[in-house]
């Protein structure tokens, strides 16, 4: 599998073969906040966060004093960057709450990746089958925690079909969607373009 996130400007790509686990956690901009999944990754040289949630959730971006550019594993440039902008906004994982620096990236398959300077900033305890995090580093126990040391992680596959529906549902609630209005906009590819009526032959079900 590729990876799409290696900061190059540091001499370091990202490997999946390292270890990287799913994690619920609550991102409190200044417009709302919001509930998703992260993945916390050891191969990650940096931590990022999605430029789309940052713009939905009023969460308040910083100019970059160095712009980074961002390359493929294979050496290519991302379509994620380059990185001009950064971010510092509250977030709490369980119990477990703290100021998240972050560069703002185009992610095209995540909404934010804690990578190694979150892992070397907190020091926690991974239990990387039984899918733990234990917050126990003196640093956490004595400013982050407000409650339990323990964190569990959400299986990936769970973690990534709910930040989908969170997105979906994000654009449905922009586009002004209800129950009552069961209306679906359709792109047309050409000028010409025709939407089939019901019971005609190019009509794809009864239901048109």
């Amino acid at each position: 599998m590729e990876n799409y996130y290696a900061a190059l400007n540091y001499t370091e790509t990202l490997d999946y073969d390292q270890e990287h686990i799913m994690v619920k956690i609550h991102l409190h901009g200044e417009k709302e906040s919001v509930t998703i999944n992260a993945m916390i990754d050891s191969g990650a040289t940096e931590d990022f966060i999605d430029r789309e949630v940052c713009n939905k959730h009023g969460i308040k971006m910083i100019k970059a004093k160095n712009p980074m550019e961002i390359y493929l594993a294979d050496g290519k440039p991302s379509a994620m960057g380059p990185i001009t902008q950064l971010t510092k906004v509250p977030m709490d994982i369980s119990s477990h709450r703290e100021l998240a620096p972050s560069l703002v990236a185009n992610l095209q398959n995540h909404e934010v990746i804690l990578g190694m300077p979150w892992l070397r900033e907190h020091n926690p305890t991974m239990n990387w089958n039984d899918k733990g995090i234990t917050f126990n580093s003196e640093r956490c126990t004595t400013w982050c925690l407000k409650g339990s040391l323990v964190a569990y992680a959400v299986p990936e596959e769970k973690a990534l079909e709910e930040n989908l529906i969170t997105r979906l549902s994000e654009i449905q609630a922009k586009s002004g969607s209800t129950a009552n209005d069961p209306s679906v906009g359709v792109k047309k590819l050409s000028a010409v373009a025709r939407v089939p009526k019901k019971g005609t032959a190019r009509a794809a079900g009864h239901d048109l």
